[in-house]
């Protein structure tokens, strides 16, 4: 009995190698096996479709905010703009009916003095003297003409026919200072007067004492009547009506029964403006 059970047990101790052997392999496989199964990717099942995300709204750049407001100021500047053009227009046209009305009265001025020449018989010729007889009357006869008065007088008097009133005004003023007590000063005041009357704007202050310089420095000259028809006008420019009134029934009263057609035009001022 005991030989056969150590025979076994030999047999057993012999054959161990190959069963722990085979038993590690074994437990390997399944461990590998394992393993495998745990690492494999579940399968993937069909699925709805995600829904789709709302983007979320994005908010203006600092720089867009700050374009947006420059474009908003440009806007606002383009109507002023656009605003003050219209009242410039509005002046410029304001402007143009006042220049309009300017030209006109200019008009009116020196087609009186015109109707002022043609009264004095103005007549154009080539002997210088004859011109000035015919448009100036000495207011002191017996005064001898100085030498190249006449010329003088004639040279500025010319100015006047040819509209050059402001180059006449300096030339009479000149004539006044080379010649103030020639035969043709009295002359020069008057047309002195009618002269600041016709410019662009007119003087009628210097008008006013020019004329009246030539009334009380030659009552008796024959520009007299005129003289006091336009310091009538003078005044009524002024807006002394008073005054303009009275110098205006002088004339008349003066002179109603000679033939100056000073008399006429203070009759028509007095029907026309008062």
């Amino acid at each position: 009995m005991l030989p056969r059970l150590t025979l076994l047990v030999g047999l057993a101790l012999a054959a161990s190698p190959v069963l722990s052997q085979d038993y590690i392999d074994l437990e390997a496989e399944r461990k590998a096996a394992a393993s495998a199964e745990v690492s494999q990717p579940a399968p993937v099942t069909p699925s709805e479709p995600a829904a789709p995300v709302a983007a979320a709204p994005v908010s203006a750049s600092p720089a867009e905010q700050q374009s947006g407001q420059n474009l908003g100021e440009l806007m606002y500047q383009l109507q002023l703009l656009q605003q003050e053009v219209m009242n410039l227009r509005g002046q410029v046209e304001e402007q143009g009916h006042q220049l309009r009305q300017l030209k006109q009265q200019s008009l009116e001025r020196y087609l009186d003095l015109d109707k002022r020449l043609g009264a004095g018989a103005v007549a154009t010729s080539p002997d210088a003297s004859k011109v000035v007889a015919a448009t100036a009357v000495a207011a002191k006869p017996s005064v001898t003409e100085i030498p190249g008065e006449t010329e003088a007088y004639k040279a500025a008097y010319g100015l006047v026919r040819s509209q050059r009133f402001d180059d006449a005004i300096a030339a009479f003023d000149t004539f006044l200072q080379s010649y103030p007590d020639g035969r043709y000063a009295a002359n020069a005041h008057y047309w002195l007067g009618e002269l600041y009357l016709v410019i662009t704007p007119q003087d009628l202050e210097a008008s006013r004492q020019a004329f009246t310089l030539l009334l009380r420095e030659y009552p008796d000259n024959s520009k007299v009547p005129d003289a006091l028809y336009k310091l009538g006008k003078v005044y009524f420019l002024k807006g002394n009506s008073a005054k303009s009134r009275e110098y205006l029934e002088r004339v008349i009263a003066e002179f109603g029964d000679s033939d100056s057609s000073a008399v006429k035009l203070a009759k028509d001022f007095l029907a026309e403006n008062f």
